[in-house]
């Protein structure tokens, strides 16, 4: 376990860096313009409905229902009570199973030492694991390879629902950005679960001479890796909704990306354009349609006529003319034929270019 001052050292050292990153990050989220913030798309909620059934999973496996009985808090004894009162005291309980009476020959011929070894890897491996007995200079090891895939499965899964809820198939690129964070925190949590049962002291379990003083490790970890993959979920659920519907984490698409979307742009209003010039030329082409065009063009411009000639139109306009700043129209009139000239004077080269190479090879 970390004492506790080392978590208020961690804090008074990390605190000072991470709080404010935290408060702007919230001040972000909260600010967002609404005109940003989109629907969730549908792929993505389907990744967050796999990573909300795997936090669910994980917090009921915390449930002492799914986990081995522990005889000595079910018996309410002591690590050095003899495997026979054990026994004794459980048969009150419910009656002994096989694993029981193996687990009395185990604790019978290894002592403290076997009692030691069922508080760190449980009652599953001391009865099954066939090549190592508690009374064995390295029982410790061989306990822990035998033991290491067992701890290691649920991780494996874990990592397995975070790919499935990552994929770029099921959410998107608001998911896939996450893939490479989420699955390294998750190794890190087989590692960290590892490393911990690897490296467990049970100097303390040995002096223990209350049942309230021994650190049964075993059922431990069940808790805190249920407990340490449903947070994971849940955050890693909030920051992919979050980037999903444009409330934080907004990352500028890639010069690809953006050259592809103008591309896409384009040739919409291209083909817009295209449309357009096919619909003119035919109304121009026909001779009752084209009298219909005129004819509205005529009666348009005897009703403006007549509008513009009324004096409170009059007024408006005398009033917007008063208003109006000349200069300012002016200067933007200007930068509006530069650009639209200079456009004009670029292209004119080039096709006096290709003009002349076709002459040469004609």
């Amino acid at each position: 376990m970390v004492a506790w001052k080392t978590i208020q050292s961690l804090a008074i050292f990390f605190g000072p860096l991470l709080l404010p990153k935290a408060i702007g990050y919230y001040r972000a989220i909260r600010s967002r313009p609404a005109s940003q913030i989109k629907p969730l798309p549908t792929t993505t909620s389907y990744a967050l409905g796999v990573l909300f059934l795997s936090g669910v999973l994980a917090f009921l496996s915390t449930l002492p229902v799914f986990h081995p009985q522990n005889i000595f808090r079910l018996t309410s004894s002591r690590l050095q009570t003899s495997a026979g009162v054990l026994l004794s005291r459980l048969s009150a309980h419910h009656p002994p199973t096989a694993q029981d009476e193996k687990l009395r020959q185990v604790f019978d011929a290894g002592g403290l030492d076997a009692r030691l070894l069922y508080a760190r890897f449980g009652p599953n491996t001391l009865t099954t694991c066939p090549f190592a007995t508690p009374n064995d200079r390295d029982a410790g090891q061989m306990y822990l390879l035998y033991a290491a895939p067992s701890l290691l499965a649920p991780h494996l899964l874990h990592l397995i629902a975070l790919g499935i809820a990552t994929s770029r198939s099921l959410s998107g690129m608001e998911g896939s950005k996450w893939c490479t964070v989420a699955t390294i925190t998750g190794l890190l949590l087989g590692a960290a679960e590892l490393y911990y049962v690897a490296n467990y002291d049970s100097t303390a379990n040995a002096r223990s001479t209350r049942l309230g003083e021994v650190d049964f490790a075993y059922w431990k970890m069940h808790v805190y890796r249920g407990l340490a993959i449903a947070t994971l979920d849940a955050v890693l659920g909030w920051v992919i909704w979050l980037q999903a519907t444009g409330r934080a984490f907004l990352t500028p698409p890639a010069p690809a990306e953006r050259i592809g979307n103008s591309a896409r742009v384009f040739e919409g209003v291209v083909g817009k354009a295209r449309g357009l010039g096919i619909i003119r030329n035919g109304v121009v082409r026909n001779a009752d349609m084209r009298r219909k065009v005129d004819g509205y063009w005529v009666k348009e411009g005897e009703v403006m006529k007549d509008v513009f000639e009324e004096p409170e139109v009059l007024e408006a306009q005398r009033s917007a003319l008063r208003r109006l700043d000349l200069v300012r129209v002016g200067r933007e009139a200007e930068g509006f034929l530069n650009g639209l000239f200079g456009t004009v004077e670029a292209v004119q080269p080039e096709a006096q270019v290709s003009g002349m190479e076709g002459a040469i090879a004609s």
